[in-house]
């Protein structure tokens, strides 16, 4: 049985991406490696999406939470009204999204109190100045302060989670 061929009104052929080797072998190397974790999750990529990201990403997320690498076509990478395509940012693209287009800014840190240590993060707002907290880096306004997270991926996880909150109740 032949594989149907799909061709545009020249007559030429068109190459779905999905069929190609290249794809295919991006799509396991992606879901062998340890990849998968420097992207945001997919609940987070579709509220970001709503919020108006719109940043090229290297990845794409399917309606189904699907990962994929977008090699082709960067345009695709962008978050498009239709809701099939969401991009899938790195974490640090969303908080450099954050940091450019709210002025919010966070730190994770580890803490270490001799007993224990374990990751939190702190939120500064850099529009709003709090010139009497002398513990807040050149007076930016301290929002949230939060802690106690047993590996930095869940203090990074949840520092976007209230990023996200913040900026929707703005």
């Amino acid at each position: 049985m032949s594989k149907k061929v799909n061709r545009n009104c020249k007559g030429e052929v068109i190459l779905n991406i999905k069929d190609t080797e290249e794809y295919k072998s991006s799509i396991k190397l992606l879901n062998k490696i340890t990849m998968n974790k420097e992207f945001v999750p997919y609940e987070e990529a579709l509220v970001l999406k709503e919020l108006g990201f719109d940043e090229q990403c290297l990845a794409l997320y399917d309606l189904d939470g699907n990962i994929t690498i977008e090699f082709v076509n960067w345009e695709n990478a962008i978050n498009t009204k239709d809701n099939y395509l969401i991009s899938a940012p790195l974490y640090q693209q969303t908080f450099r999204w954050f940091r450019e287009k709210y002025k919010l800014s966070c730190s994770i840190e580890l803490t270490d109190n001799s007993r224990h240590y374990y990751f939190d993060f702190t939120i500064y707002d850099s529009k709003d100045r709090d010139w009497n907290d002398e513990d807040c880096f050149d007076s930016c306004k301290r929002l949230y302060s939060d802690g106690e997270y047993s590996t930095y991926e869940e203090a990074e996880l949840e520092c976007l989670k209230k990023l996200i909150g913040i900026v929707k109740t703005k």
